[in-house]
């Protein structure tokens, strides 16, 4: 693997990213576009593997243990936009159990009681007093 270094990975973070945004196509592949004729957009969710994967990395769980204080804040953030991205799923009731599994599964702070489901409503036990 190449060595990693701040601009790299900057570049990496940023190419992973702008990959999930692509184009929608109808079933001859033709791009589809609005009545203004603006290109139409699908986001693909954004993963704590697929980040793995575009740093070069060959286990999700180095992401958690680099050392480069530089490079680390720079995939603490990226692992933030990550999370964002599943919160924002929990607003949505077809995708809200999803997005607490992920977020259950991928960050320490969404295990526990903290997010135990009240009622099957899925709200966080310190709001529902």
């Amino acid at each position: 693997m190449k060595k990693l270094t701040e601009d790299l990975v900057k570049k990496r973070i940023c190419a992973y990213f702008s990959s999930r945004r692509v184009e929608k196509r109808d079933a001859e592949g033709n791009v589809l576009v609005n009545k203004s004729g603006e290109v139409l957009y699908d986001e693909k969710p954004c993963t704590v593997t697929g980040l793995a994967l575009a740093l070069g990395f060959s286990d999700r769980e180095a992401l958690f243990g680099i050392k480069n204080k530089k490079i680390k804040v720079l995939v603490d953030r990226a692992l933030l936009k990550i999370e964002e991205y599943a919160e924002e799923k929990l607003f949505c009731k077809d995708t809200f159990h999803g997005a607490k599994l992920f977020l259950e599964a991928n960050y320490k702070r969404w295990q526990g009681e903290e997010t135990a489901e009240i009622a099957g409503l899925g709200v966080c036990s310190q709001w529902a007093e």
